[in-house]
C-alpha cells in the first residue's frame, strides 16, 4: 500500500479575481496570491465547454485531443498554473521529489476557503511540465479536504466491509430502472461479495423511515445511495430525492440526512446522484458532499456532474476493490478514475468522482485478514491477548520514535548542517574553450534547470557516522575501533563508506528527523560547487535570464588549486577536518570540501549528458553492477579531478580510504534560520 507525504494547498477569500495560496508541504511553506486567469463570462463558458464535453464522452479514439477534450486540458492547465505558481509551484516541484525519494506518493489536499472557487472542478487540474491530469496518477490524489472538529480513528473491520444500499425512484421524477440499478451495483461488487469482501444489502422501500429503520440494523460500513440529487438555491443546501408515502418526492436535505446517518461505524457515503457535490458560491458546506463531512463523516463520494452507467459500474467496482484491498479512500477513488479512463476511452468521465474527506491519511478501515472472521467466539480471547500485545508494541515504538524526534529538535551533533541552493537554471559540465583539461564525458555543456534544494555544508563527518553506527546498529568503518572512529578525527569526513551505507545513513537520518534527506544527485552536487550566481565573482559569466550566473572550474573560481584551497595531491597524504580550508576553498553558496579531501557519493548513475533527472540515473534500485558517480577528488587526488565538473564512477559496492558523502535535503530546511536563500524560496 502506498504512503503519502500531505501538500496543504489553502485557498483564502480575496478581492476582485486575486486570491491569497498557502502551500504547507514537505518543502517548506510557501505563499502566493493566486489571480484568478477568467472572468465571469468566462469561466462560464469554460464550464459549459467542460459539460458538452462531458456528454460526449465515449466516442471512438482519435490520434488526437477532440475539440472538447482538448478545451478541458487547457481549462485544467490554467488552473493548474494559476494555482501552483511561483513559490508554491517550487514548494509543489520539490515535495514531488522528497515523496519519490521516500518511495511515498504526495497527497494534495484542497482547503479552499472561498466558496466561489470550491464550486469549481478542480479534479481537471492538468499539469503540463508533466504532461498529465494530476488526479489520474496514484502518486497524486486530490481531496477536497474540509477541517472539521470530530476525533477520527479507522475502524478495524473483519470482513466483509458492509454496504448498505439504497435506490429512490419517486414517481414524479424521470423514473429508474430499479432492477437494471440494482443488477449494475451487484455487477460491480460480484468478485467481491463471492470473495467474502463485501456484503450487499438493499434497503427494501424508499422513504425517510426505512432508512431510518435499516441504520438500526447496522452495523454499516459504508452506504450507497442511487438515485436523484439537486441543489436547493432557496436553502443554499443539497439534498437527494427520495419518496414519500404515496411514492412522491420528497426533498430530504443533506443536514436532514446527516442526522439519519449517525452512526459510529459508517465511514463512507458514496452518492451516486447528480449534484451531489454540487453547491453554493455563497456558501462552503452547502453541496450534499460537504454538509455530510459537516456532521461528522469521514468521507463522501460524490458525483459534480452527470455519470454514464458504464462509466458509473467501473468506478464502483474498481473503488470498492481497492478499498477491500486496504488502500486509502483517496488512493482508492484513483483507482476508480484510472479504471473509468481505460474503460471509457477518449472521455473526460474519470473527473466527475469528487472526494471530499476529513481523514488526515484517507484511511477509513482498517482490514483484518479473512481467515480471521472464522471461529470468531473460539478465537475472541486470543484475538484480544494478541490485540494487547500489538498494542504495547505500537506502544513501545511509538515511544523509541518520539525520543528520537525529540533528540533530532535540541539538534545534537548528528544532523547535518545545510546550505540551501535557490532554484534555477545552471551550466552542467565543462566548457573546452575555457577549460582545457575537460574529459569527452564532462560535454557538452549544457543549461539545467534545478528547483530549490538544501545540500550539506561539508561531507558527513566521523562523529555523525558514528551517531548512526550506535543508534542503528550499523556496520563499522573498517578501520574504526571497538565500533569508535580514529581519535583525533571526529570532525574528519568518514571514509570507506559504500554508495550503500551512504545510502542507509540518510535514511536513518531521514527517519529519524521526519525529513527528505537523500544522497544528492550529480547535478545537485555540480550547482553547489561551481556555480555562482550573476552578481559574483570569479569565473566567466553566462548571460540569459533567470538562469544567468557565473560557471566556475573549482569552487573558488577558475585559479589552479594550491595547497591553501584544498587538500589534494597527498600534500597532507590523509583527510584533513572539514572546514580547515574555508572560506577559501568554498564555493560560491558556502559549500566546504567540494574540491579534495574524499570523494563523495551521489545517487546517480553514470550516464552519458546531457544530464536527464528522468531518464532512470537516479534510480536508486539500479543494481550493484551499475556504475554511480562520486565527485570532488580526494586527498590523493590531482588537480585535474579536484574540478568541479571531472566525473568518477565505481561500482556502489565498493570502498576505500578516500570514498565519503554528504547529503541533500528537499524537505523542510526553509523552516530553518537560514540567513542566506531562505527568502527567495
Amino acid at each position: 500500500m502506498m504512503d503519502y507525504l500531505d501538500f496543504d494547498l489553502e485557498i483564502n477569500p480575496g478581492s476582485g479575481r486575486m486570491y491569497p495560496v498557502v502551500a504547507r508541504s514537505p518543502a517548506g511553506d510557501a505563499r502566493e496570491t493566486m489571480y484568478f486567469p477568467f472572468s465571469e463570462l468566462e469561466l462560464e463558458n469554460k464550464l459549459l465547454t467542460l459539460e458538452n464535453a462531458l456528454l460526449r464522452s465515449g466516442g471512438a479514439l482519435r490520434r488526437v485531443l477532440s475539440k472538447e477534450l482538448q478545451a478541458v486540458q487547457d481549462f485544467g492547465r490554467e488552473l493548474f498554473d494559476a494555482l501552483l505558481l511561483r513559490k508554491v509551484g517550487e514548494c509543489y516541484t520539490m515535495s514531488l521529489r522528497d515523496a519519490a525519494l521516500q518511495g511515498k506518493g504526495l497527497r494534495l489536499k484542497l482547503r479552499i476557503n472561498t466558496p466561489q472557487l470550491a464550486a469549481l472542478p478542480w479534479e481537471f487540474l492538468f499539469d503540463a511540465g508533466r504532461a498529465g491530469y494530476v488526479c489520474l496518477s496514484q502518486n497524486t490524489p486530490v481531496v477536497r479536504y474540509l477541517e472539521v472538529l470530530h476525533p477520527l480513528r479507522p475502524l478495524t473491520v473483519a470482513p466483509p466491509l458492509r454496504i448498505l444500499a439504497m435506490i429512490a425512484s419517486p414517481s414524479d421524477q424521470h423514473p429508474l430502472n430499479v432492477e437494471l440499478e440494482k443488477q449494475r451495483v451487484e455487477t460491480a461488487l460480484d468478485d467481491l461479495r463471492a470473495g467474502g469482501l463485501v456484503e450487499l444489502i438493499w434497503l427494501e422501500g424508499q422513504t425517510w423511515r426505512h432508512l431510518q429503520r435499516a441504520m438500526r440494523h447496522g452495523p454499516w460500513h459504508i452506504f450507497h445511495f442511487v438515485g436523484h440529487g439537486d441543489y436547493d438555491p432557496a436553502t443554499e443546501e443539497g439534498l437527494i430525492a427520495l419518496a414519500d408515502e404515496r411514492g412522491r418526492t420528497y426533498c430530504l436535505h443533506a443536514t436532514q440526512l446527516g442526522h439519519l446517518l449517525a452512526n459510529r461505524d459508517l465511514r463512507l457515503v458514496v452518492l451516486n446522484a447528480c449534484a451531489g457535490a454540487k453547491g453554493s458560491t455563497r456558501d462552503l458546506f452547502s453541496s450534499t458532499a460537504a454538509t455530510l463531512v459537516q456532521r461528522g463523516l469521514p468521507a463522501v463520494l460524490a458525483m459534480q456532474y452527470a455519470i454514464t452507467d458504464r462509466a458509473a459500474i467501473e468506478c464502483a467496482r474498481t473503488f470498492y476493490e481497492a478499498l477491500a484491498d486496504g488502500l486509502p479512500v483517496d488512493a482508492a477513488v484513483v483507482e476508480a478514475r484510472v479504471a473509468i479512463n481505460l474503460t471509457v476511452p477518449n472521455s473526460v468521465e474519470w473527473g466527475t468522482p469528487v472526494l471530499y474527506t476529513r481523514a488526515p491519511d484517507g484511511v477509513l478501515f482498517r482490514m483484518e485478514e479473512v481467515g480471521v472472521k472464522t471461529q470468531r467466539s473460539e478465537g475472541a480471547e486470543e484475538r484480544r491477548s494478541e490485540g494487547a500485545e500489538e498494542q504495547r508494541s505500537r506502544g513501545v515504538e511509538e515511544q523509541e520514535r518520539a525520543w528520537a524526534r525529540e533528540v533530532v529538535r535540541r539538534r545534537e551533533a548528528f544532523e547535518p548542517e545545510l546550505v540551501v541552493i535557490p532554484a534555477g537554471e545552471f551550466l552542467m559540465g565543462s566548457d573546452p574553450e575555457r577549460d582545457k583539461n575537460v574529459y569527452e564525458d564532462e560535454q557538452p555543456q549544457h543549461g539545467l534547470y534545478l528547483p530549490a534544494y538544501a545540500i550539506g555544508k561539508t561531507p558527513v563527518t566521523n562523529a555523525q557516522y558514528a551517531a548512526f553506527v550506535a543508534a542503528a546498529g550499523y556496520r563499522v568503518p573498517r578501520h574504526w575501533e571497538n565500533g569508535k572512529p580514529p581519535q583525533g578525527k571526529e570532525q574528519h569526513p568518514v571514509v570507506d563508506v559504500t554508495w550503500h551505507d551512504a545510502l542507509a545513513y540518510c535514511r536513518w537520518l531521514a527517519e529519524m528527523t521526519g525529513k527528505a534527506y537523500m544522497l544528492p544527485s550529480e547535478a545537485e552536487w555540480e550547482k553547489a560547487a561551481s556555480w555562482a550566481e550573476a552578481q559574483e565573482s570569479g569565473g566567466a559569466e553566462v548571460q540569459g535570464g533567470k538562469g544567468a550566473g557565473k560557471k566556475r572550474i573549482w569552487p573558488w573560481g577558475d585559479t589552479p588549486p594550491t595547497p591553501e584551497f584544498c587538500n589534494f595531491d597527498n600534500h597532507v597524504k590523509d583527510t584533513t577536518p572539514v572546514g580547515a580550508y574555508s572560506p577559501r576553498g568554498n564555493s560560491a553558496y558556502g559549500c566546504v570540501d567540494m574540491a579534495g579531501n574524499v570523494w563523495e557519493w551521489t545517487r546517480s548513475v553514470f550516464k552519458a549528458y546531457p544530464y536527464d533527472p528522468a531518464d532512470g540515473r537516479e534510480d536508486l534500485e539500479a543494481g550493484d553492477d551499475v556504475p554511480r558517480v562520486l565527485r570532488g577528488g580526494a586527498f590523493y587526488s590531482n588537480v585535474n579531478a579536484a574540478r568541479c565538473a571531472y566525473r568518477c564512477r565505481n561500482n556502489p559496492d565498493n570502498h576505500g580510504d578516500g570514498y565519503g558523502f554528504r547529503v541533500v535535503m528537499g524537505a523542510s530546511p526553509f523552516s530553518l534560520s537560514l540567513d542566506s536563500g531562505a527568502s527567495e524560496l
